[in-house]
């Protein structure tokens, strides 16, 4: 007779980390539901969270370390000859071309996996590897420089106060396709629909308007993509006009605020109008709504992040709240904790981050991903052995063809992954690493950013298939194989020592007692009233308002607003990067119940005016073309877009995946191949690639048949 379990688990697809119950018959998960008695989460989950046991059962799945033949076959292997082969062309290199000849990618699936993150960073340290990739430069990685130039520390992120909050600013975030980003907090549009239904306002400020006036939660300000700081700049100035600055509370924590009253000086809200598409009379109501409103609260996600300049629109986002009060106040924005203080371990100087390279002046850190492959076919140092990790960046990162001829000339590519990804197909070695229900893990990627922070440890609710292995085995394998010390050397590895301290030190946890039930464990939620005090980690202890390190990227955006204002009128679209409620950055495209509704391609979507303006209806065949690329794709007529704004959903373009049967049939253009690569396609303070507000042209695709 069979046997059935029910065990508590959570999602690791996105942010909020959902309660979930996995159902596990004679030892296969069968189901997965949302767990009711989770104490945060209470029920909720999306349809993504229970689509994962589709990907844990897909048949296309990694199950085997494989080798590439010369012919360009795939031959499975154990894992002692796939480990000799990767020692063996790792040594190699190093020894001929030195360490720095060696670079890693680490995929946004990594963020969400405890031990992973934790053993493969060290494995790479133990490797000498200096030169690092990461998904966070397509997505985030302007919020943490902003947060540590203005605060001291890249960890701090103040998250709006829902329950209290009467007003809410949400800028370049689709809660509805994607929950939240550096804002935890499960069935988002729920929480926000309850705030509504007590009277609180939102107002989102996007190129695309959101579906929430159907759910009773607010309007929608449609803005021009890339230029989010011009429109900040503008609310501010106007805020400073009515007086809204409370300059004696800045004078308390903060500095430099005659550095902000001269950037914001002359971008009122007639001068910005033009430019970003904001009436004036919309900023200024919003101003106004601001100062009258003590409760009010800010948000903002990858709209901004995208931009030519994420940097110093996250930097007034923070303004917003901080001088004119709203920072540190109920209903305002606050800093959470979670289970451990990260405000102190993100410690560090905006002036001490940068080297100098042979590309320039770079963030340390994560490389800006749109010179991979000059730093590989360019460099006076090439990279010639990559490793990469839960990452699929031939198709997340600009510049897929220039990528491609980089990747093949590698003398390594290693590539840990669940799928065999369109990188994947390029790796000399191809690594079997399990999903989120093979593998113990812990909720870390919310720390610091949950409205109600909790803790919980989930064990591998079933057994790894086949041959998969967790990503920090792997690490400790690689290690042992190339002669350093290994966990995998002790005769009872322990891969949790480290977060049994941290879980100890920051909040007490014992994480045995939270392997024992699996069970969340609440923690205090933010509050009021410590910000200042405990969150502020520059030398002076003081807020600064207009950090000495955005000297040069004020000089550009004064240089970008000329720019941008001579391009007014060229008659060209702008193309916005979007999430989509049945894509999940490209590693959800192989499943079947993602394709349903009609999603089986990435259209473009097109407002009427321009349709019409173009001859174009739905389903017309298009060529769209940038200054670096073009794509060839299907026309989506919506209403929803902002006149002269056109978009594409990021997580597409499987052609050359051709082991992912569903997501090969289905492929969908990729618009990462309209972006630019190489000088001039990052934010200099970040490395964040530019990915919105891209100039182009669309055109019908004329058949030569």
């Amino acid at each position: 007779m069979g046997t059935t379990r029910e065990i508590s688990t959570f999602c690791r697809i996105c942010e909020p980390s959902c309660g979930l119950v996995a159902r596990v018959e004679d030892g296969r998960l069968t189901k997965l539901s949302p767990d009711r008695a989770h104490p945060v989460t209470k029920g909720f989950s999306c349809h993504k969270g229970l689509a994962a046991v589709d990907l844990h059962h897909d048949p296309d799945r990694l199950d085997h370390p494989q080798l590439r033949s010369a012919d360009g076959t795939w031959r499975d292997t154990g894992w002692d000859e796939a480990m000799a082969e990767v020692a063996r062309r790792w040594r190699a290199v190093v020894d001929t071309h030195g360490p720095n000849s060696t670079a890693a990618y680490i995929g946004n699936p990594m963020a969400f996996n405890a031990l992973g993150s934790l053993h493969v960073g060290q494995m790479l340290r133990a490797l000498g590897v200096r030169r690092s990739f990461s998904s966070g430069t397509q997505d985030c990685a302007n919020k943490f420089v902003a947060s540590e130039a203005v605060f001291g520390s890249s960890n701090v992120h103040p998250i709006p106060d829902l329950d209290h909050t009467d007003l809410c600013l949400v800028i370049g975030e689709n809660p509805r396709a994607s929950q939240a980003s550096f804002y935890s907090i499960p069935n988002v549009l729920g929480s926000m629909r309850r705030a509504a239904g007590r009277g609180a306002r939102f107002v989102f400020v996007n190129p695309r308007r959101i579906e929430t006036p159907e759910q009773g939660i607010g309007d929608t300000v449609l803005i021009r993509p890339d230029t989010d700081v011009w429109f900040l700049a503008a609310l501010l100035h106007e805020i400073d006009r009515l007086g809204g600055f409370r300059d004696e509370l800045v004078a308390r924590h903060g500095r430099h605020l005659d550095g902000l009253r001269r950037f914001i000086a002359p971008y009122s809200p007639d001068a910005t109008e033009a430019v970003t598409g904001v009436p004036a009379d919309t900023v200024r109501e919003l101003a106004r709504a601001w100062v009258d409103t003590p409760r009010a609260s800010v948000h903002a996600s990858t709209g901004i992040n995208m931009g030519r300049q994420g940097t110093l629109a996250y930097w007034l986002v923070h303004m917003l709240s901080f001088v004119t009060g709203r920072l540190d106040v109920e209903g305002g924005n606050l800093k959470s904790d979670g289970f451990y203080p990260n405000a102190r371990s993100g410690q560090g100087s905006l002036e001490q981050g940068f080297v100098d390279t042979e590309f320039g002046r770079l963030r340390r850190g994560s490389l800006p991903g749109t010179l991979m492959s000059h730093a590989i076919l360019d460099s006076d140092e090439p990279i010639r052995a990559m490793i990469v990790v839960a990452g699929n960046p031939l198709l997340s990162i600009a510049g897929q063809q220039r990528l491609r001829k980089a990747f093949e000339q590698l003398e390594l590519l290693v590539v840990i992954d669940i799928y065999p990804s369109a990188t994947a197909e390029l790796a000399h070695v191809v690594l079997p690493s399990t999903d989120m229900y093979e593998r113990d893990d812990l909720n870390i990627v919310n720390i610091g950013t949950s409205a109600v922070p909790f803790a919980q440890y989930t064990p591998a609710v079933v057994e790894p298939a086949a041959d998969r292995k967790p990503e920090w085995w792997i690490a400790h394998r690689v290690l042992q194989e190339l002669g350093a010390p290994s966990l995998l050397d002790d005769e009872s590895p322990d891969p949790w020592a480290k977060w049994r301290h941290m879980l100890a030190k920051g909040s007490g946890l014992d994480l045995a007692d939270l392997q024992a039930d699996g069970q969340a464990r609440v923690l205090p939620a933010p509050e009021p009233g410590r910000f200042f005090d405990q969150q502020v980690h520059t030398v002076d202890g003081l807020v600064d308002c207009c950090p000495p390190g955005f000297a040069a990227a004020l000089e550009r955006c004064t240089a970008l607003w000329d720019e941008t204002r001579a391009q007014l009128g060229d008659g060209r679209l702008r193309l916005i990067h979007r999430r989509d409620a049945w894509m999940h950055n490209t590693w959800f495209a192989n499943l079947e119940r993602m394709k349903r509704r009609g999603r089986t391609s990435n259209p473009l979507g097109l407002h009427p005016d321009d349709a019409d303006r173009l001859g174009l209806s739905d389903g017309d065949e298009v060529v769209v073309t940038s200054d670096h690329g073009e794509v060839t794709t299907t026309v989506e007529v919506d209403d929803a877009l902002m006149a002269g704004v056109v978009s594409m959903v990021h997580g597409w373009g499987h052609t050359a995946s051709p082991r992912l049967r569903v997501a090969h049939e289905h492929p969908g253009a990729n618009p990462n191949a309209l972006l630019p690569i190489g000088e001039g396609s990052f934010e200099p303070l970040s490395s964040q690639a530019h990915m919105t507000g891209i100039p182009v042209d669309v055109r019908p695709l004329v058949s030569t048949g």
